[in-house]
Order: C-alpha cells, then sequence, then structure tokens
C-alpha cells in the first residue's frame, strides 16, 4: 500500500501518485504546495483510510477549503457542509469563506448568516442568496442580519411628529458616522426654530449659564422612548404600493410565509419588497422616506433570476431612517440596532422549535416551492444552534 502513494512537488506544482490515478495540483501559494506534499508524506508512512481522503479532500477545491476552514465535506459529493450540520454550503459562500481564511478575516458574519440561512425551506434560496447579495451593496450583520432599504410613504392616517423623525435619522447618523453614544449629544431648537443636536456637556454649560433654549433631551434616551418605551410617539408609514401597510421603527414587519409567491422569475408579486440602494433609489419618490432595515435569511421568500437588486421577503425589521438626499442613499455598512430584533427572533425560535417536537415543519413553505425534505432533526439541530448563539 505505501508503495502506491508518492508525490514530487517543484515550485508551486505537486504531481501526486494515490493508488492506479495521477493527480496534478496547482497550488496557488509554497506554503499550500508543501502542505499538500506533507500531506502526502503523511499518507505514504500511514495510509490509513482517514489519511487517503484528507489527501482526496485537498485535491478538490470545495473539499481543500473545507479542511482549511475546519468545515467538514463528503468526498464523494464533492459537498461541503458547517461542522455538524447536514444542509450543503452553497459554492460561491464556500469561496468567500476561503477568501476570508485566506486573508485572516474574522468569519462570524459569514457563518452566522448560513445558519440563519439554513433555516429557509426553500433550497432555491438557500442555493442562490448569497451570490444575489454579493452582486449588489447589501452587507451583513456579525450576527448574520443582511442590511436591505425599503422607501416608504407617510401613513394617511397618522401625522408624524417632526421631532421624532429628526431624532431616528440623527440618531443613525451620529452611530454609522460619528461611530460614539448618542447619549453624548443633545437635541434642541437652534435661533432658526430648527431641530438640532450638539454635545450634551456644551447643553449643560449653557444651562449654567442661563442661556434660554429648548432641550429635548439626550439623544439616545429620546431614541428609545420613540421606538421602546412609547410607540405613540414613533413615526408610521406605510407601503408604497397598497398604501394599508402600518410601518413603525423598532417593530417587525410581516405577512404570512404561505401567502408570499417564491417564483423567482417573477419581479413583482406577493410579498414584502425590500432592496439595495440601486433599486430603492429607482423606485424612491420626492418626499418618500427611506428606511434602513434587517432582514434574517431564513425570511427571504424569492431571489430574483434577473439583475433586479430587490428581493421578496415574508419578515424585516425596520430601525432607522437612511440619509436620503438627491436621490442618492447613504449606504449603512455596519451593524446596528441587532439587539432588538434578536428578542423578537428568540421568541420565534423557541416557537419552532416547539412545533418541530410536535411534528410540524418550523416555517411555513410559500407559493409555489418546494416541500421541506430534510429531517425534522436537522432542523432542530440548526434551531437549537442559533439559540445557543444568541445567548
Amino acid at each position: 500500500m505505501k508503495k502506491s502513494i508518492s508525490a514530487l512537488i517543484v515550485g508551486n506544482v505537486v504531481n501526486i501518485s494515490l493508488g492506479a490515478k495521477l493527480y496534478k495540483k496547482n497550488c496557488g501559494t509554497p506554503e499550500e504546495a508543501n502542505e499538500l506534499y506533507r500531506l502526502v508524506m503523511v499518507a505514504r508512512e500511514n495510509p490509513t483510510d482517514e489519511n487517503i481522503q484528507t489527501v482526496r479532500a485537498y485535491l478538490n477545491e470545495k473539499l481543500r477549503v473545507a479542511f482549511l476552514t475546519g468545515l467538514e465535506n463528503d468526498p464523494e459529493t464533492g459537498n461541503v457542509f458547517l461542522a455538524g450540520f447536514n444542509t450543503p454550503i452553497p459554492s460561491e459562500l464556500v469561496s468567500v469563506i476561503e477568501e476570508y481564511h485566506e486573508n485572516g478575516h474574522p468569519m462570524d458574519a459569514l457563518i452566522n448568516f448560513w445558519k440563519l440561512l439554513m433555516l429557509n425551506p426553500d433550497v432555491a434560496v438557500r442555493e442562490s442568496l448569497f451570490g444575489f447579495i454579493g452582486k449588489h451593496d447589501f452587507s451583513v450583520t456579525e450576527n448574520g442580519y443582511m442590511v436591505v432599504y425599503k422607501a416608504v410613504a407617510q401613513h394617511s392616517e397618522h401625522k408624524n411628529n417632526p421631532l421624532s423623525e429628526f431624532v431616528a435619522e440623527k440618531h443613525l447618523s451620529v452611530k454609522k458616522d460619528w461611530k460614539c453614544s448618542p447619549n453624548k449629544y443633545g437635541v434642541y431648537v437652534d435661533e432658526n426654530g430648527e431641530f438640532a443636536i450638539t454635545k450634551w456637556k456644551t447643553i449643560e454649560k449653557w444651562n449654567r449659564k442661563g442661556k434660554t433654549f429648548e432641550c429635548f433631551g439626550k439623544l439616545g434616551d429620546l431614541y428609545d422612548a420613540i421606538t421602546v418605551e412609547d410607540s405613540t410617539l414613533a413615526p408610521v408609514y406605510t407601503d408604497k404600493h397598497t398604501r394599508r401597510m402600518k410601518i413603525e421603527l423598532g417593530l417587525p414587519v410581516e405577512m404570512n410565509r404561505t401567502e408570499c409567491d417564491s417564483d423567482s422569475n417573477r419581479g413583482c408579486s406577493y410579498g414584502l419588497h425590500v432592496g439595495a440602494t440601486s433599486y430603492v433609489e429607482s423606485f424612491a419618490s420626492h418626499g418618500d422616506t427611506v428606511l434602513v432595515c434587517l432582514v434574517n435569511p431564513a425570511h427571504v421568500v424569492a431571489v430574483p433570476t434577473h439583475d433586479n437588486s430587490k428581493m421578496r421577503v415574508s419578515e424585516y425589521f425596520p430601525f432607522a431612517i437612511a440619509k436620503y438626499e438627491n436621490g442618492k442613499i447613504d449606504i449603512v455598512e455596519e451593524k446596528y440596532f441587532e439587539n432588538d430584533y434578536m428578542e423578537y427572533e428568540v421568541d420565534a425560535l423557541e416557537a419552532m422549535v416547539a412545533k418541530i417536537q410536535a411534528n410540524e415543519k418550523p416555517i411555513a413553505t410559500a407559493k409555489k416551492a418546494n416541500e421541506e425534505t430534510r429531517p425534522m432533526s436537522e432542523l432542530q439541530k440548526i434551531l437549537e444552534s442559533r439559540l445557543v448563539d444568541l445567548g
């Protein structure tokens, strides 16, 4: 058996004789070539099934990535899995995991994104979503949520408080652009009668000097007041299509998944529409408000087959008002407000686990989607793993 395994390394190229077959591997770096040569020598000296499979895995690009990054693989099918799970990771995501690994980037966002996407009952979405968002300016938070945008209109039955809208927009701006706590700033009315913010220390100085001005409080506290403590203060919007929905910051917007259309060939159909900036900028009109939202990949219903940078979902979580000027959206690239959404997710995940234990499907299937075929044990394992992550 030992004589049937050999290798020759020349620069970045490794020629391997394994059993009755010859392999030639062009490695990207000398370090990679040396590692492959080392693995062959280990298998030559100790030709166990495990050592030989390790060499075979390294010869297959997807399996090599799995080997290097601690993922699992099936040499027969070429599928790669997150350790402990049986849902295949799409090739495009495997490639990005490899890139992150080679550059030493943290992979928490990718892994958490995939854990959430594994919960999606539609195999077409699981296979295509990551490639779709990679083509546009979507970003993914550390907890795996997608940051998306939504153009909305004023609700006809609600007149929004200008102070609430100002607070919602400035709260995001301070965290995103200035990268500091919103409570370091206070909201007041300037000499022109306009809402403005300044450092809280400055407002304290004005108070000591007896300056006359109207102060509403700290920016962070005001935001909490309108989104958490008193929802009657929160700005209320509606969708631009039906004008019937009630959309509020800090509350998930939901639609029954069974009423959504999963047909990826239909750009406009039943479901909640969100998108990247290119879609929203073309859809929004003068006077509209653009909301920044989080989407759990598990709730994506349809990914369009054509390039139009929008998707249909069954739930999204609006958390801030985007800066939208001259037809352009200021992109939000970092994580914000995840904890608020995670509180809702914990309840939803626990409900899904309860349904599985009662032999029900954890997530309903949308119209025209294939039925879920994975065993309940796999789905329960994914749900419980996510719950542990959130804890």
